[in-house]
């Protein structure tokens, strides 16, 4: 499981995060609390699934100037 940071922009990462599916790497958002979102992953690495998720928020024109955490958990 990762947990993303962010008081913004919550819903554009929940539909980024669940639509990823590369190397066979996916994320399924699971829940909410408060600015914390987890999701589950198949990654067997947290923390290169953590990176992973962390790379394709940045890539977003809207990732660019968003501050936020993504943690593995």
């Amino acid at each position: 499981m990762i947990v993303v940071n962010s008081p913004m922009q919550q819903d554009a990462i929940i539909e980024l995060l669940n639509q990823y599916d590369k190397d066979g790497v996916s994320f399924s958002y699971k829940n909410k609390q408060g600015i914390k979102l987890f999701f589950e992953t198949n990654a067997e690495d947290l923390e290169a699934a953590a990176k992973l998720a962390k790379e394709e928020i940045k890539a977003q024109e809207w990732g660019k100037v968003l501050y936020f955490q993504v943690i593995p958990a």
